[in-house]
């Protein structure tokens, strides 16, 4: 199937041109594959010119997303900006990494950094955050970058400043775009007030910001005993900040933003990646979008930040038991249920035992049994309710190229001076990350990386096999047939079966394209005997792989409550 966004960008430009009456006689003109699919960089077609600043209204999508389902109220739709393997494009969103690029751990500690951290020399405070979960300042340092300073809460020193460290690095290496991250140390002295500094209390009216200011803000965040403060330094992402992401429908003000986005595959896979690192707070208001110049072309590029509230930190203090376990509010069935028990029915994170450290917060003491399905971020949003089995299966392949190694990486780069609790983190991460291995890759048919060879060897991989999350099944089973890219039909040329992970192909004589669908055979799971579609595109050397389909566009699918 074509790109989305191509299809989107011909009709507007058909439909613009006055060349084509309707949509389904523009989608019936066109090929299903076009000479540079797959697209693996989304175009930017338009430059934007007038963005506006979004930010929602935090109790406002609260109460919307708690009582109601925003976004398209049809479900089970595939991801619409997925290119023609199955794969999101590079793009303002999101770029390809685990699974795509070569990752090391010393590539996932450095991450999105660039630089050594703040510059030496005086902070210049330009202004002061005194609401949110933590209090902060924005500082210029000697270079004149731009950075957000937050710091750990007092009796926790490097909780949620080494838990953001890791949580951003490692969303970094799935593919997101996140900011320069950095530990630093604070020194009061080296704080100089500009004059136009400005702080706005709780309940006041902005204002100067005044010396006194920062002791109170000081006064709220874990002090060392030298009198200096561990701080997390988050630089300034490059452009003009426009607001926040949106998780349904799309933006007015950005002409290249033509898919909603609770279509968007890496916004679906998001609740997955949120899951692993128990990022309860996975919502508008810990994101940024901001508009660059790059290339020539203006665009909106999408961040991901604010990852203080992930694994045992909830900021202020541990995260809290049942977070990650109940939703801000329970759901009706939940309430009726308890209420009938007159309060018998214990919820399970009521018994669960936890570690606890003032470096790390709170922990579950043991996640090998820990079901990803049943995690639950504090508030819904469109894209988290709209994911479907090959949205959860891509995220969970994501995850399978993180590494015990990178994931012991991300927690030096934390520096949380606490090996028996860095240990215990690090198992937490990688029970995770291997439950949500076992409940997604089987849970469709896995098979990935498929490659057909000049000599006619089909190879392929099975990802839930390659895992180690499922045993192999007895065979495969190969269904060829010659493929008309003009009119989608395709004419049987024969089946063909092995009992590994090569399958043989028969006689292609001269189709320009060849469809085959593929299949596990004997006794593996059922949904391993729907087979996934691949296309080859005939090429000087070989074939090319076009194409690939693992689920319907359209299946029965009811919203994640």
């Amino acid at each position: 199937m074509s790109s989305m966004p191509r299809l989107r960008f011909a009709t507007m430009l058909a439909v613009g041109l006055a060349l084509a009456g309707s949509l389904v006689l523009v989608k019936a003109a066109q090929p299903k594959f076009f000479p540079d699919d797959p697209i693996w960089q989304e175009p930017i077609s338009r430059n934007v010119t007038s963005a506006k600043r979004y930010e929602p209204d935090l109790v406002y999508q609260t109460v919307v997303n708690l009582f109601t389902n925003p976004g398209d109220p049809a479900y089970g739709q595939r991801a619409e900006n997925v290119n023609t393997v199955d794969e999101v494009p590079d793009g303002p969103f999101f770029v390809n990494r685990a699974g795509r690029i070569t990752l090391t751990p010393e590539i996932v500690a450095r991450a999105s950094n660039t630089s050594s951290g703040v510059a030496p020399g005086r902070w210049r405070v330009i202004s002061a955050k005194s609401d949110g979960v933590t209090p902060g300042f924005t500082i210029r340092d000697s270079r004149d970058d731009m950075w957000f300073i937050k710091f750990d809460p007092p009796g926790h020193p490097a909780m949620a400043t080494g838990t953001e460290v890791v949580s951003a690095k490692l969303f970094w290496a799935l593919g997101y775009h996140t900011v320069e991250y950095y530990i630093e140390r604070l020194v009061p002295s080296n704080l100089e007030i500009t004059g136009d500094a400005k702080i706005t209390p709780p309940g006041q009216a902005e204002r100067r910001l005044a010396q006194s200011d920062i002791q109170w803000l000081l006064a709220k965040a874990d002090r060392s005993e030298d009198g200096t403060y561990r701080v997390i330094a988050s630089k300034a992402a490059p452009g003009r900040p426009v607001g926040r992401i949106r998780f349904e429908g799309t933006r007015a003000d950005d002409p290249n933003d033509v898919v909603p986005h609770e279509h968007h595959r890496e916004l679906r896979g998001y609740m997955v990646f949120a899951s692993w690192l128990n990022h309860v707070d996975a919502k508008g208001i810990n994101s940024l979008v901001a508009l660059v110049t790059e290339n020539g072309k203006t665009f909106l590029r999408q961040y991901l930040l604010d990852f203080g509230s992930t694994l045992g930190s909830g900021g202020i203090g541990p995260t809290e038991m049942w977070e990650g376990r109940e939703a801000l509010v329970e759901n009706g069935r939940d309430i009726a249920l308890r209420t009938a028990a007159f309060g018998l029915l214990i919820p399970e994170w009521r018994t669960m035992k936890f570690y606890e450290a003032p470096s790390v917060g709170r922990l579950p003491e043991n996640d090998a049994n820990w079901d990803p399905d049943s995690w639950r971020p504090h508030i819904l949003n469109g894209a988290f309710r709209h994911a479907r089995p090959d949205d959860r299966f891509w995220a969970a392949y994501k995850m399978s190229f993180i590494t015990d190694a990178m994931i012991d990486a991300v927690i030096r780069e934390g520096k949380f001076n606490d090996p028996p609790s860095e240990k215990v983190l690090a198992q937490m991460i990688r029970e995770r990350r291997d439950r949500i291995l076992h409940a997604y890759l089987p849970a469709v048919n896995p098979i990935v990386t498929p490659e057909l060879s000049a000599s006619g060897e089909l190879t392929f991989h099975n990802a839930a096999v390659d895992a180690g999350v499922s045993p192999a099944p007895k065979g495969y089973r190969a269904a060829w047939s010659a493929f008309d890219n003009n009119t989608s039909t395709a004419t049987p040329i024969a089946v063909t079966e092995a009992a590994a992970t090569t399958v043989r192909a028969p006689a292609l004589g001269g189709p320009a394209f060849v469809k085959v669908e593929l299949s596990a055979t004997g006794d593996a799971p059922a949904s391993w005997t729907q087979p996934v579609t691949v296309y080859f595109r005939r090429v000087a050397d070989g074939w090319a792989l076009v194409g690939f389909e693992r689920l319907p566009d359209m299946i029965q699918m009811a919203p994640l409550k």
